[in-house]
């Protein structure tokens, strides 16, 4: 079983993120939300690599959507929790709050969660 993000914002920017790392891959594998401000765009970024890259421009070290310089609001549902105090030396928190859009730069980012099945490789 996996989850994704959708996160949406009132401009009109929605973007689809997987999230978190499977049974064979989560000591080296931590996908999670990040901005990136070069290519403006909401990008899934691997936060245990030795340095997270954007997948589509390549800069070094996108912004996960925990930091506080683009988290507007807390919100009141967690999506996600990892503790990730030994690798990254913070739990990972991702809620229903608001976050920074990369578009219009506004505090109105949001997201839902979708959890889907997978099986022999395929969504269910």
């Amino acid at each position: 079983m996996g989850s994704q993000v959708i996160a949406r914002c009132e401009c009109g920017i929605e973007t689809k993120i997987l999230i978190g790392g499977g049974m064979i891959n989560f000591k080296t594998t931590c996908a999670f939300p990040c901005l990136c401000d070069r290519c403006r765009n909401i990008v899934e970024s691997n936060l245990l690599a030795k340095t997270p890259q954007c997948p589509e421009c390549g800069t070094a070290n996108p912004i996960p959507y925990d930091d506080p310089r683009v988290v507007g609001s807390p919100g009141e549902r967690t999506f996600a929790e990892w503790n990730m105090k030994e690798r990254l030396g913070r739990e990972l928190i991702l809620t229903d709050g608001s976050y920074k859009c990369p578009r219009c730069e506004k505090m109105t980012l949001r997201s839902n969660i979708e959890t889907y099945k997978i099986f022999l490789g395929s969504i269910i």
